[in-house]
C-alpha cells in the first residue's frame, strides 16, 4: 500500500482524513454563513448605543445606563406639584456634585440660568418639607432620576421590534402585505407559465424549438442590471411605473429561465402513456395538461415555487428602482427606508433584518426537502 493511500485512510474505524478534512471545510463555511445572521439577531436585542460599542458580546445579562457620575440612571421622573419634572433625593451643586441630605438647599436662581424661568424666578429661599429635593441639575441643565425607581435597563431588551411595528414611518405590516401580493402572484404566474412551455417544448415538435430552448438558456446569463433600463422605459410608456402590477410583470419575466429550465428537465421524464391513454379516452390539451401535467409536475413546482418566492421577496433592486410610493413599498425596501432615515439607530436596524430574513429562513428550514427533490427529481430518468 503506498504511502498516499496509508494517509487517506489513517483513522479509526470507518473515520478517515479525507471525510475529516471535508467536514472540517464544511462546518467552516456553515459557521462563516450563519455568523452574521446570529449577529444581527444577537445585536436586535441590543439599545443603538450598545451596537456600535460593543456589537461583539453575547446578551446573557442585562446592562443599565450609567450617568457621568457612574451611578446607575433610573427610568421614573417625578413631577412636583405644579407638573413639572423634578428629583426628590439629591441635588447638584454649582461644582457639579452631589449634595447630601444635609447639604440640601434651594440653589439660587440668577436670570441667566436655564431653570430661571422654569421654576418661576431668581430668588433663593430656604427648602420646606415638601420642596426640599428640587429636581435640577442647576450647572448642567441635567434631570436626575429617583433611586427607588426601576433602573433603565438597556441590554436585553423588546423595545427594538416594539418600535418596528410601531413606528409609523416604517410600517413592517404594510410591507409585508405588499411582499406577500407581489412575491406570491410571482410565483403562481411563474409556475403556471413554465409549466406550460415545458409541456409545450418536450410534447410538441414546431419550427424554431431549439433556438427557444437555447434562448431560454441564454437567458439565464442576463443579470437583471442589464436590461432594467429598456424595461423602465416601457412600464413608463405603458402606466405601469410606481405600481405593483409593473413589478410583478418584470419579476415573473425574471424568473422564468430557471423555471422553465428546471420544469423542461422533469416534464421530460413523465411517461408517454397516461397522456396517450387519457387523449384515446377523448381528454383534449388542456384537459391532459390540469389533469395529468400539472399533479405529476408537483415535487418540480414545489422547488419553482419556493425559488421563485424567495427570490422575489428578496428582489430589492426592482423594487427599488420601480417602485416610489412608500405604501407599495414590500419589506426589503422598507428595510432600506430605515437605513436611510433611521441609519443611526442600529438596534432598529439589526431588529428589521431579522423580522425580513426570519420568514424566508422558516419557509426554506421547512420546504428544504421538497427544493431537493423536485431539483433531483429529472436528473435520473427511467
Amino acid at each position: 500500500m503506498t504511502a498516499h493511500l496509508k494517509a487517506r485512510h489513517i483513522g479509526f474505524g470507518k473515520i478517515t482524513l479525507g471525510k475529516v478534512a471535508i467536514y472540517m471545510a464544511l462546518i467552516l463555511w456553515a459557521l462563516t454563513t450563519l455568523f452574521p445572521f446570529v449577529w444581527v439577531i444577537n445585536n436586535s436585542f441590543k439599545d443603538s448605543s450598545l451596537v456600535i460599542s460593543d456589537s461583539f458580546s453575547l446578551v446573557t445579562k442585562s446592562v443599565y445606563s450609567y450617568d457621568r457620575w457612574g451611578q446607575v440612571v433610573r427610568e421614573t421622573i417625578l413631577l412636583d406639584e405644579y407638573g413639572r419634572e423634578r428629583y426628590d433625593r439629591y441635588m447638584i451643586n454649582e461644582t457639579g456634585r452631589i449634595l447630601t441630605q444635609g447639604e440640601a438647599v434651594v440653589p439660587t436662581l440668577t436670570l441667566d440660568n436655564p431653570f430661571t424661568r422654569l421654576m418661576g424666578g431668581g430668588t433663593t429661599s430656604e427648602p420646606s418639607e415638601s420642596d426640599a429635593w428640587p429636581a435640577y441639575d442647576t450647572k448642567h441643565g441635567k434631570i436626575m432620576y429617583d433611586l427607588d425607581s426601576p433602573p433603565v435597563r438597556l441590554s436585553p431588551t423588546l423595545k427594538n421590534y416594539e418600535n418596528a411595528f410601531t413606528n409609523r414611518n416604517i410600517n413592517i405590516l404594510t410591507g409585508y402585505k405588499n411582499s406577500l401580493i407581489i412575491s406570491g402572484t410571482v410565483m403562481v404566474m411563474v409556475m403556471l407559465l413554465a409549466t406550460m412551455m415545458a409541456f409545450a417544448i418536450t410534447r410538441y415538435k414546431f419550427f424554431g424549438k431549439g433556438a427557444v430552448r437555447s434562448m431560454i438558456v441564454a437567458a439565464l446569463m442576463f443579470p437583471a442590471f442589464s436590461t432594467i433600463v429598456p424595461v423602465y422605459r416601457m412600464l413608463a410608456q405603458a402606466g405601469l411605473f410606481d405600481t405593483r402590477t409593473g413589478v410583478i410583470l418584470v419579476q415573473t419575466a425574471g424568473n422564468l429561465a430557471f423555471a422553465c429550465t428546471v420544469m423542461i428537465g422533469f416534464v421530460a421524464t413523465l411517461p408517454y402513456e397516461l397522456e396517450e391513454a387519457a387523449f384515446m379516452e377523448g381528454s383534449g390539451v388542456f384537459r391532459i395538461f390540469w389533469r395529468i401535467i400539472l399533479p405529476l409536475s408537483r415535487p418540480a413546482l414545489a422547488t419553482v415555487a419556493i425559488f421563485t418566492f424567495i427570490w422575489s421577496y428578496n428582489d430589492l433592486f426592482v423594487q427599488m428602482v420601480l417602485l416610489r410610493t412608500r405604501a407599495l413599498m414590500p419589506v426589503c425596501a422598507i428595510l432600506r427606508e430605515i437605513s436611510s432615515q433611521y441609519g443611526t439607530d442600529f438596534g432598529l436596524m439589526a431588529a428589521a433584518v431579522a423580522i425580513v430574513v426570519i420568514p424566508v429562513l422558516v419557509l426554506y428550514v421547512v420546504l428544504q426537502k421538497n427544493i431537493i427533490k423536485g431539483l433531483t427529481a429529472g436528473a435520473v430518468k427511467g
